[in-house]
């Protein structure tokens, strides 16, 4: 091709490939065995730095393991330059959990930064204390968890919330508490982003501690339709299993008149299907057991319902007529208002939690409010529709 120029469709395709390399990172991915790494991590240049950080992030990306780099990478934390830290910090996050010993070494660096102008650093300084997963600084962990949770940067505080689920999985029984306390405190946020990511939270650590929820219910209703989709999916699960298990179902709703079914029937005698007459009882029978199980798991919480199903101990809580309510609630009448608009959300998952709502907690008379929604979720696409045919 275009032999008089000299030049073939092979050189020409170097050519472009290299033309449109040009002032990218792309040459950062092109040989894993470079040497200059070590050189340029010890450079007095912070652009040298850069580099070579840069480059061992996009190995890092490729799947290659530079945990060698590891003491020569941490020492840089130190540097003034904005750029270097993010990039070490970034490096960190990746390392710390698998090396949490020499990541201890940086604590006082760590210790520093969450002091800096820069809510950035601060961010990222408490995100590589809460990846050392080691008891003896998880104290701490915690007291700078407690401090960023009142940082006036938002995204500080996010950091704090998204940093209590890693503290629960040490194991901290004897600061239970405190962390609970911080939950509630960021649950109280006037943030949206900062409620949505303490929801989430509080399902990981204390998902049966209502009193956190009670104290701040009406606020949370309101905030509800402001928090980001999948924080909303996690809220509008606690505040109705708050509103379940501290006011009981709605005598008006389906749910109610399926569940007292069970108890209409607890007295007949249990035998064989035999007739129509006896399947019908059966079915009803199932309807309602399985009405029953439902509203048991939101009483217990999920994970304490199935872990109790699975064993050999199955009595359950038992319920009384005092858990029983009217839609004229007003702490219902909030639940059901607050989720109204959701019904109509661009994710289909949360318009299925909102609808799960009103079908538990709404009049009969309301219920069919959640049709149209649903409908438009069948007609979204193929898997949405799979989701809530398979819902039973």
């Amino acid at each position: 091709m275009f032999p008089q120029f000299g030049a073939t469709a092979e050189s020409l395709s170097k050519a472009s490939t290299a033309v449109f390399r040009i002032g990218t990172d792309a040459h950062l991915y092109d040989d894993p065995e470079d040497v200059n790494i070590a050189p340029l991590l010890d450079s007095k240049f912070d652009s040298e730095k850069c580099e070579a950080l840069k480059r061992l992030l996009a190995l890092i990306s490729q799947g290659f393991d530079v945990a060698n780099f590891f003491p020569q990478v941490v020492k840089n934390i130190a540097s003034q330059s904005l750029e270097v830290k993010k990039l070490v910090y970034l490096y960190l996050l990746h390392y710390a959990e698998k090396r949490p010993n020499e990541a201890l070494l940086s604590i006082n660096y760590f210790q520093k930064d969450l002091g800096d102008t820069n809510p950035l650093v601060r961010a990222w300084a408490l995100r590589a204390m809460a990846g050392i997963r080691l008891h003896a600084i998880a104290p701490l962990v915690l007291v700078a968890v407690g401090k960023c949770a009142r940082d006036p940067s938002v995204y500080v505080r996010k950091c704090a919330a998204n940093a209590l689920p890693k503290l629960h999985d040490l194991r901290m029984d004897e600061h239970a508490s405190a962390i609970e306390e911080i939950i509630g405190l960021l649950l109280n946020d006037h943030s949206p982003g900062v409620v949505g990511t303490a929801a989430s939270a509080f399902t990981t650590v204390c998902p049966n501690n209502f009193s956190l929820i009670g104290r701040n219910y009406r606020k949370l209703c309101e905030v509800l339709p402001d928090v980001e989709e999948w924080g909303q999916i996690m809220l509008i699960g606690i505040l109705l299993r708050y509103v379940i298990a501290r006011h009981g179902l709605v005598k008006e709703s389906i749910m109610f008149s399926l569940y007292n079914k069970d108890h209409s029937n607890l007295d007949e005698d249990e035998h064989y299907v035999t007739s129509k007459e006896d399947a019908g009882h059966a079915t009803e029978k199932t309807v309602s057991e399985l009405t029953r199980t439902i509203f048991q798991c939101y009483i217990e919480g999920p994970d304490e319902y199935l872990s109790r199903s699975s064993s050999t101990i199955k009595d359950a809580p038992k319920l009384d007529e005092s858990q029983y309510t009217s839609c004229s609630n007003e702490v219902v009448k909030i639940l059901l208002q607050c989720t109204s608009p959701l019904l109509w959300s661009h994710n289909s998952a949360v318009v299925l939690a909102a609808a799960g709502v009103h079908w538990i907690m709404a009049p009969k008379e309301d219920v069919k409010r959640i049709v149209k929604p649903l409908v438009f979720v069948l007609r979204s696409s193929p898997a949405s529709r799979y989701v809530v045919i398979s819902i039973p």
